[in-house]
């Protein structure tokens, strides 16, 4: 089953407060975030703090609509 409808509903959803951005690993900069991030499968979810640092992560399944918004309100 693809994550992709579930992730375009949720950037939707949280165009004003979020930024949402794929990453095909089959390119050289997926390749490099893959490994600068430690990941190799998707999906996989990272979200940044406004330092660049790594806040939160997920693998395999979408973040529920509740868990980004505890993320967006720390």
């Amino acid at each position: 089953m693809s994550a992709k409808p579930i992730v375009d509903g949720l950037a939707q959803q949280y165009a004003s407060r979020l930024q949402i951005v794929r990453v095909d690993l089959l390119t050289p900069a997926g390749r490099e975030l893959g490994a600068r991030y430690d990941f190799s499968f998707t999906p996989y979810f990272v979200a940044f703090d406004p330092r660049g640092q790594v806040a939160w992560s997920q693998r395999g399944s979408v973040p529920t609509s509740a868990q980004l918004d505890q993320l967006i309100a720390h």
